[in-house]
C-alpha cells in the first residue's frame, strides 16, 4: 500500500509541477502580447496563419509602391497642368496683343514686336518646364529642352504649324497606376496647339514687320485655335489627374483594408488576452496550493 501510494504521489506531483510550468510559459506569453502588443515574434508562433500573414504583407507592399509612383505622377501631371495653365495665360495676353495690333490707332504705341517676343520667350520657358530635374514636354527624351532656343528656329512656311523647334521625342512617357492598366503622359511641346501658336507667333512677327495686315489678321486666327487646343489640352490633363486620384485613393484604401487584416492577425486581443491572464493566473493559484499540499505528504500521512 505504502509503495504504491508513493508512486501515485510522486506521479501527481510530476503531473503537477508540469502543470503549473505550463501555466507559467502561457502566462508569461499573455504578458508579453499585451505588454508588446503582438501576438507573435516570429513566423513559427503564427500557427495556421503564416501564408495569410505573408499574402498579406506581399499585397500591402503592391500597394505602397502603386501609391509612391502614382503621388509622384500626380504631382508630374500638376506641373505639366500648371505650366498649361500658365501658357494659356500668356496666349490670351499675345491674341490680346495681336487684336491691339490690328487697330490702326495703336499700331504705333504698343511695341507690338517686343512684347510679342517677350511673349513668346516666356511660352518657351512654360514649355521646357521641368520636374524633378527632367523635361516634362518632351515624351521619353526628357534630358533636353524639347523646345530649341538658341537659336529658335523659323517655321519651313510663315503661317503654317510645324514642329522645327521641337527636339524632343515623339513617343510618350506611360505611367502603369495600377495592374494591368497605364496611362499615356501625352503632353508634348509639339501638340497641335503649342504648333499653332508658335506658327501664329511667327506670322503675326511677320505681318508687322511687313505691315501686312492680312498676316496680321490670319495670325489672330491661328493663335485662337492654339488657344482652344491649348484649353483642350488642359482638360485631358485633368481628366488625367482625376482618373489617377481615383486610382489611389482605391490602392490607399485596400491598403487600409489589408493593413487591418494584418493587424487582427498578429495584434493582440488586449482584451481577451487580460481575460486569459485572470484565468491562468487563477489556476497557477491553484496549482501552487495543489503543489503545496502533496509536498506536505509524508508517509505518516498515508500509515494514517
Amino acid at each position: 500500500m505504502t509503495i504504491v501510494s508513493r508512486i501515485s504521489t510522486y506521479s501527481l506531483q510530476q503531473r503537477t509541477v508540469s502543470d503549473f510550468t505550463r501555466v507559467q510559459a502561457e502566462l508569461a506569453n499573455l504578458q508579453n502580447q499585451i505588454s508588446s502588443g503582438i501576438k507573435a515574434d516570429t513566423f513559427d508562433e503564427l500557427i495556421g496563419d503564416v501564408e495569410q500573414f505573408t499574402a498579406l504583407e506581399a499585397e500591402i507592399k503592391k500597394f505602397t509602391t502603386y501609391e509612391n509612383n502614382n503621388t509622384e505622377n500626380i504631382s508630374r501631371f500638376n506641373t505639366a497642368r500648371n505650366a498649361i495653365s500658365q501658357s494659356i495665360e500668356i496666349t490670351d495676353q499675345m491674341q490680346n496683343l495681336i487684336t491691339l495690333r490690328r487697330n490702326g490707332s495703336l499700331e504705333d504705341n504698343i511695341s507690338f514686336t517686343q512684347q510679342l517676343t517677350d511673349l513668346r520667350d516666356s511660352l518657351i520657358r512654360e514649355m521646357n518646364t521641368t520636374f524633378g530635374g527632367r523635361f516634362l514636354f518632351g515624351g521619353t527624351r526628357s534630358n533636353v529642352p524639347p523646345v530649341i532656343t538658341d537659336p529658335l528656329p523659323n517655321p519651313v512656311q510663315v503661317g503654317v504649324s510645324d514642329d522645327t523647334y521641337y527636339q524632343g521625342s515623339r513617343e510618350n512617357l506611360i505611367v502603369r497606376p495600377q495592374s494591368g492598366f497605364d496611362i499615356e503622359f501625352d503632353v508634348r511641346a509639339d501638340d497641335q496647339a503649342f504648333q499653332d501658336t508658335m506658327a501664329a507667333i511667327a506670322l503675326a512677327l511677320e505681318g508687322h514687320a511687313e505691315d501686312d495686315e492680312e498676316k496680321v489678321a490670319n495670325s489672330f486666327d491661328l493663335i485662337t485655335e492654339g488657344l482652344d487646343g491649348l484649353i483642350q489640352l488642359q482638360a485631358r490633363v485633368d481628366s488625367r489627374i482625376i482618373n489617377l486620384e481615383d486610382i489611389n485613393d482605391r490602392h490607399i484604401s485596400l491598403r487600409t483594408y489589408f493593413q487591418g487584416v494584418k493587424e487582427e492577425i498578429i495584434n493582440t486581443d488586449i482584451l481577451s488576452a487580460s481575460t486569459k491572464v485572470a484565468i491562468d493566473e487563477t489556476i497557477l493559484q491553484a496549482t501552487f496550493q495543489s503543489y503545496a499540499r502533496i509536498t506536505s505528504l509524508n508517509l505518516t500521512d498515508f500509515l494514517n
